[in-house]
């Protein structure tokens, strides 16, 4: 869902930020060259796939149940050009919370990084709440959604997808983030 999805991408520039502060806090331009080509790399491959994958199968879930224009975006350039707002929507909040950690580590404000991200994640935590009763009511179509023709969140094969692509992201970030912490210690040392 979008609404979850900007604060997770917030959330993961921030944190990908935090492993590199050695890197971040260094005057060295190729150190930030390096992280800043890392983020907009893992944006687009870890957490772009995900809103697109809930995009094609379940559109309107995705887009909240705001409107009913994603229900029929077929031959219609116009509604077709979504994509290159849902790309925006998840490289440009990453790239902004990278730029956000980025600064307070470069002031010297390493724990408001951390706070950042936990911020983000009790954001995330305190949407899915609010909006409980259209996030674990999964319906296709806006039409669907109003006609009351939904089910249940921890059904397949929608939970499964859900599983997998969760499973994709944080295993994705977990792993990033380890590998840009050991670099980062690596150039702290070297230095």
């Amino acid at each position: 869902m979008l609404a979850i999805d900007i604060p997770i991408a917030l959330l993961a520039g921030q944190a990908l930020a935090e492993s590199g502060k050695n890197m971040l806090k260094s005057d060295d331009p190729n150190q930030h060259y390096f992280m800043k080509s890392i983020v907009l790399l893992f944006a687009v491959f870890f957490i772009t796939p995900v809103p697109f994958y809930f995009f094609l199968g379940w559109p309107a879930w995705e887009v909240n149940f705001l409107w009913r224009w994603q229900d029929h975006i077929h031959d219609s350039p116009i509604k077709a050009a979504v994509s290159f707002a849902i790309f925006l929507f998840t490289v440009g909040p990453t790239y902004i919370g990278f730029l956000i950690g980025k600064y307070w580590l470069r002031k010297g404000q390493d724990v408001l990084v951390r706070i950042g991200y936990i911020l983000m994640a009790v954001l995330v935590g305190v949407i899915v709440y609010v909006t409980r009763d259209i996030t674990f009511n999964i319906a296709s179509t806006y039409d669907k959604f109003q006609a009351e023709e939904f089910y249940s969140f921890w059904s397949h094969p929608f939970f499964t997808g859900w599983l997998l692509v969760t499973i994709y992201f944080w295993g994705a970030l977990f792993v990033c983030y380890l590998c840009i912490r050991k670099k980062d210690k690596q150039y702290s040392d070297a230095v």
